[in-house]
């Protein structure tokens, strides 16, 4: 069998394409999108203004999603984990406000924090807003990430939608 030469495939370029790094982009377009475990590792694009949801898969450790807010939202933009009071978020976000203030805020330290809501303005979902959530141990959602506020920025973090 002969070695092939440098850059050379068989698979299409597909090697070529996710060796680069390259990763999944799930935009939301104004819907309620339910996330799988086969998403694990996908920016998940909230990409129109009005109100969007992301439900989180079944917490299973190791599963992880980015959330990015590409449109400034003039409705709730949620992220909500999949089974509710059982599952939570632990951890915190950095508000930057267009106020020319900054804050942070976290989720309860006993994880019964199932929601995220970004209102587009005091609670974040300005253009530019990300978070990161990591499943931890099966149950909780390790949350980090900066968001984009205006105002006096509050909270994201609730047991249900803000």
């Amino acid at each position: 069998m002969a070695i092939p030469m440098y850059g050379q495939n068989k698979a299409g370029d597909d090697i070529d394409v996710y060796g680069r790094g390259k990763v999944n982009i799930i935009a939301n377009g104004g819907s309620t999108v339910t996330l799988t475990g086969e998403d694990s590792g996908s920016y998940c694009l909230f990409d129109t203004a009005g109100a969007s949801q992301f439900n989180l898969p079944a917490p299973v450790a190791g599963l992880q999603f980015t959330f990015v807010t590409t449109v400034t939202a003039t409705a709730d933009h949620v992220i909500a984990t999949n089974t509710l009071n059982t599952d939570g978020f632990l951890g915190g976000v950095v508000a930057c406000s267009t106020g020319a203030s900054a804050d942070s805020f976290s989720a309860d330290a006993d994880g019964s924090n199932d929601h995220i809501t970004l209102n587009g303005s005091t609670t974040g979902g300005l253009a530019g807003t990300r978070i990161h959530v990591a499943c931890i141990d099966g149950e909780n959602w390790a949350v980090d990430g900066q968001i984009v506020s205006s105002g006096t920025s509050a909270t994201c973090f609730g047991d249900a939608q803000l």
